[in-house]
């Protein structure tokens, strides 16, 4: 019984020790975190500029942010529209110094995030160039797919909320993030992997990443003596908590698809 539960304990702590990458996970996501926040604003800056000249996306485009917002920065949404919209209007008038800036910040994300995930995979990091223009070209294209299926969606609005496909509705948080988590990690891993592994580790990301979700926003809204403690600054903390908390998720995702890949292509 003794050696079983010294066995039991020597593969738990080797089970963590994977998945948390030795601890360094909780570090990745700290980083990620001080970049996002950073980066976020430019971000939206750019991808904004490029939706708002899709047809009938201008009449829609409030309505686009909000959906953005409520999964990036969930808690306390109104405050961070009208932050996030004074900063976009400021960005519009930007000169030269704050196009520099959105590159700047665009970049230093970006390879923040390429060094971390090329941890996270075990995998080799890309080329300064090849990284920048596979991001340059995602950031670019992202929007485009990503307002072509919010233009869809929005006309066909009255299909998805009568009939069969109502039941869906509840789930589509989910199946959109299992589907956003998949491509993700087949992007971010620079190397070949099991199918597999990418399904499996893509829909529990996006399971958990939607409960969390769930969970920080009833806290929020069911708890508010946070609010007689750190008052007005209370959005901000809890916004930069929700990033991290999300990064968090989606590392630790990314460990289990590593994971699963090893397993996968071992019993191969």
């Amino acid at each position: 019984m003794r050696e079983y539960l010294q066995s039991a304990k020597k593969r738990f702590w080797q089970i963590y020790n994977f998945l948390t990458h030795e601890d360094e996970l909780f570090v990745y996501a700290s980083s990620l975190s001080f970049y996002t926040i950073f980066a976020l604003i430019p971000l939206l800056l750019i991808i904004s500029s490029i939706l708002i000249v899709l047809p009938n996306f201008q009449e829609k485009f409030g309505e686009f942010r909000s959906i953005i917002l409520q999964n990036v920065l969930p808690a306390h949404l109104e405050l961070i529209t009208q932050w996030i919209d004074s900063f976009i209007s400021n960005g519009s008038k930007m000169g030269i110094v704050g196009f520099v800036y959105i590159i700047f910040a665009s970049i230093m994300f970006f390879r923040n995030y390429e060094y971390i995930t090329s941890k996270m995979f075990n995998s080799t990091v890309r080329k300064f160039f090849n990284s920048i223009s596979l991001f340059w070209t995602l950031i670019t294209l992202f929007p485009l797919v990503l307002g072509i299926s919010f233009y869809f969606a929005f006309q066909f609005k009255g299909l998805w909320e009568e009939g069969i496909l109502s039941v869906l509705m509840p789930l589509s948080p989910i199946i959109v993030g299992w589907f956003m988590f998949l491509l993700l990690f087949k992007i971010s891993a620079n190397k070949e992997m099991a199918f597999k592994a990418l399904f499996l580790a893509s829909a529990l990301t996006s399971l958990c990443w939607n409960i969390a979700k769930w969970v920080f926003v009833y806290y929020i809204y069911y708890n508010q003596s946070y609010v007689s403690i750190y008052g007005s600054l209370s959005f901000v903390l809890f916004g930069m908590l929700w990033v991290y908390v999300s990064w968090f998720i989606v590392l630790f995702g990314m460990r289990i698809c590593e994971g699963l890949n090893q397993k996968f292509y071992s019993h191969s």
